[in-house]
């Protein structure tokens, strides 16, 4: 081998052992440079703004913290209709276990399909027997009415409502806010045979013929209201232009000096408009 192939590998062999003393034990190269950047080691990562996090103190309310009175009473009232719905639902007895004879004659049925697979809280509530199936496909008979409902549909009065021997009631919490009175839900079958019972109107037709009635009732007391409010309008604002007329009318301030005008007359002038009246002097 010559010299020149003796000298390329030689220097090959001092650049091979000057490039691994670059490696570090951590696989990294390691740099000459004083200044250079540390090497990422941690790869991907996610980095958040400190500053802008909220302490939430871990859910827990702290003694020197001052409460605020809103809140405080909005908890009162969630509890407060929380604890009546639970009342009712004890005085109904759906917080009771269900329990089913080994005798399935003696079982509840549902009043449709005869299917012993019943909604215990339309049993117990309601005292009617029906099945999940058949409430959902008989929404004419079995759906539920809130209070509203049967107020302007079947013209019921809030007494008759709140009597739970007339018409039973579920309650439920309201959807529009948790603050609000409970919901109470009705058995549209039981509504409807109470309102065309004897006992309130007596029949469809009757009903319909009331609701004719009442809004006819309504719509005249809209029309007398709108046109006393009509009138009153009319009144201030008649009353407003007679103010403003007198205010507009002008009062003359004339002068206690008089003096003798072009034609030869003692006048006195208004000191406002420049009006002049002949006066007499003596």
């Amino acid at each position: 081998m010559g010299e020149g192939a003796k000298g390329k590998n030689a220097a090959g062999a001092a650049d091979k052992g000057k490039s691994k003393g670059r490696i570090g034990r951590d696989g990294f190269p390691i740099e000459d440079d004083p200044n250079r950047p540390l090497p990422n080691r941690l790869g991907k990562y996610l980095e958040y703004d400190l500053s802008t996090l909220k302490n939430s103190k871990g859910g827990f309310l702290l003694d020197n913290e001052v409460e605020d009175p809103r809140e405080k009473r909005q908890r009162e009232q969630e509890t407060e209709l929380k604890q009546k719905r639970i009342e009712a639902m004890q005085k109904q007895g759906l917080l009771n276990d269900h329990f089913l004879s080994t005798d399935k004659r003696l079982n509840p049925k549902c009043k449709v399909c005869g299917s012993q697979d019943i909604d215990f809280t339309f049993h117990k509530v309601f005292s009617t027997n029906v099945c999940a199936k058949c409430k959902h496909e008989n929404p004419e008979k079995f759906s539920l009415l809130t209070k509203t409902e049967c107020k302007e549909d079947y013209l019921l009065t809030d007494p008759e409502l709140r009597d739970a021997e007339i018409l039973p009631h579920l309650l439920r919490p309201n959807p529009h806010r948790s603050t609000y009175s409970n919901m109470m839900l009705f058995l549209r079958e039981q509504v409807e045979a109470f309102a065309f019972s004897d006992e309130k109107w007596g029949s469809p037709e009757a009903l319909d013929a009331e609701f004719k009635r009442s809004e006819t009732e309504k719509k005249k007391k809209k029309n007398k209201k709108f046109e006393q409010s009509l009138r009153e309008l009319r009144r201030r604002t008649t009353t407003n232009r007679w103010h403003q007329r007198k205010e507009a009318e002008h009062q003359h301030t004339f002068s206690q000096d008089s003096f003798v005008n072009a034609a030869g007359q003692a006048v006195q002038c208004c000191s406002e408009c420049g009006l002049e009246i002949e006066v007499e002097t003596f």
